[in-house]
């Protein structure tokens, strides 16, 4: 207990609850990094030239679940939807092992897959957050949640070597049944996350009870919640910069790759090297200092530092280009996402309604999110063929920074107002009056 409390600062009846959530994203981040690397295959067997068209189909399937999900969340106990969601995706592997364990593959099995990873992966991340939101309170959320992202890390990390030490041997088909499994397990943890808080519930403590009742509105409840709060508008616009904003730094760092490396060897090299150096500070950022980091600087403040990081990058990147600018960029903004934005963005939401956890977030993380990466491809392809000079890409995308830095800080404000107003008991209900009087 001293040695994890040097680590985090956790309480001893929080212990059991802290490791179970570092163990249900360990293995939700494990399962889908067991396929991911399956799924990269599935772009080159249809084509590097048609993955724009299946990011496209990639929103337009999101967009058509978002009323499935609606229904299923108002007419299921958190318990029950949280449940059925897992079972969904894992029998959905169980089905592509079946597709994948033949001869030939079908182009259509491929392109469903890559879609299909896709959707799993924003959606099951989305409820894992939601669901912690509705587990831990406000005080909670900025004490544990770096810790907790620290155990997805260490499931995306174990992902890729069971993938990469099995499918020589096993194949490919096996690999979905293994993440199938890994991600069932979760299932465990979700029951028994949700019988710690309501069994150990205290008013006097900080933690708030989980409250296991269907979830109130319409079945396209998500949309109608932003459309009334100006807060989650907010992080809609957040997010849709920082989708913007990361593909450019994805594409433009791509095409200096390409421009300076012409051995495909050498090109998968270096990427691998980046992905260790991240994977490596993200860990090490997780474990020691994103906790502190939001205590020292405040939410806000944290809020604000990959936004204004990246912003500065794009404005070094417009007077003096290279690669090593833009690797260095991609580091920092892959570090900061993972390990200080990612959890300060996932507290955005301990503020609002249950509803809005779940209804909300979900389409946000999914549909605006992914919109907002299959929109981005196509803005820089516009940008680049009108003006066609690099340095005005690094111009707009300054410009973008900016816009970016600026909601953050006003979203930040927005947050330190709602954290100030009491939170509602034990069942959370509503805060949409609330917020919108932001």
């Amino acid at each position: 207990m001293n040695f994890l409390t040097r680590l985090v600062s956790v309480k001893p009846r929080e212990t059991q609850a802290l490791f179970a959530s570092c163990a249900y994203f360990f293995l939700i981040l494990c399962s889908y990094y067991i396929i991911r690397p399956i799924r990269d295959e599935m772009v080159i067997a249809n084509g590097v030239a048609n993955i724009q068209w299946m990011l496209l189909a990639t929103v337009v399937v999101l967009l058509l679940l978002t009323p499935l999900f609606g229904w299923v969340t108002t007419r299921f106990k958190t318990r029950q939807f949280l449940s059925y969601c897992t079972l969904f995706f894992a029998s959905h592997l169980v089905i592509f092992y079946f597709l994948f364990d033949v001869e030939q593959r079908s182009p259509a099995v491929t392109q469903a897959f890559y879609i299909w990873v896709n959707v799993f992966n924003m959606f099951i991340v989305s409820l894992f957050w939601s669901f912690m939101n509705d587990v831990f309170g406000r005080e909670q959320a900025k004490r544990l949640f770096a810790f907790i992202a620290a155990g997805g890390t260490a499931g995306a990390i174990c992902g890729p070597i069971i993938t990469r030490s099995l499918v020589e041997t096993v194949g490919l088909a096996p690999l979905l049944l293994i993440s199938a499994f890994t991600l069932a397990l979760s299932l465990l943890l979700i029951l028994w996350l949700i019988r710690w808080n309501n069994e150990g519930y205290d008013d006097t403590q900080t933690t708030h009870k989980v409250n296991d009742k269907a979830l109130k509105g319409g079945v396209i409840g998500g949309i109608t919640l932003i459309y009334r709060s100006p807060y989650l508008m907010g992080i809609c616009v957040f997010i849709l910069l920082y989708a913007v904003s990361i593909t450019f730094v994805q594409i433009r760092q791509a095409e200096l790759v390409e421009a300076t490396y012409n051995n495909p060897a050498q090109r998968t090299q270096l990427f691998a090297t980046i992905d260790l150096v991240v994977n490596v500070l993200v860990l090490v950022f997780q474990l020691f200092i994103t906790s502190r980091i939001i205590k020292w600087l405040g939410f806000r403040t944290t809020l604000m530092i990959v936004p204004l990081g990246i912003t500065l990058g794009f404005g070094i990147a417009t007077a003096a280009p290279s690669l090593m600018i833009m690797i260095c960029l991609e580091v920092f903004r892959r570090v900061g996402d993972y390990s200080i934005m990612k959890p300060a963005r996932e507290m955005l939401f301990n503020v609002v309604s249950r509803e809005e956890k779940y209804k909300a977030k979900n389409f946000i993380d999914t549909t605006v999110l992914r919109s907002g990466s299959a929109s981005s491809a196509w803005i820089y392809t516009a940008v680049k063929s009108i003006a066609g000079a690099s340095s005005t890409i690094a111009g707009v995308s300054l410009l973008l920074g900016v816009a970016w830095c600026s909601t953050a800080f006003w979203l930040g404000h927005a947050f330190n107002r709602l954290q100030s107003k009491p939170q509602s008991g034990r069942f959370e209900e509503n805060a949409v009056g609330e917020e919108n009087n932001i």
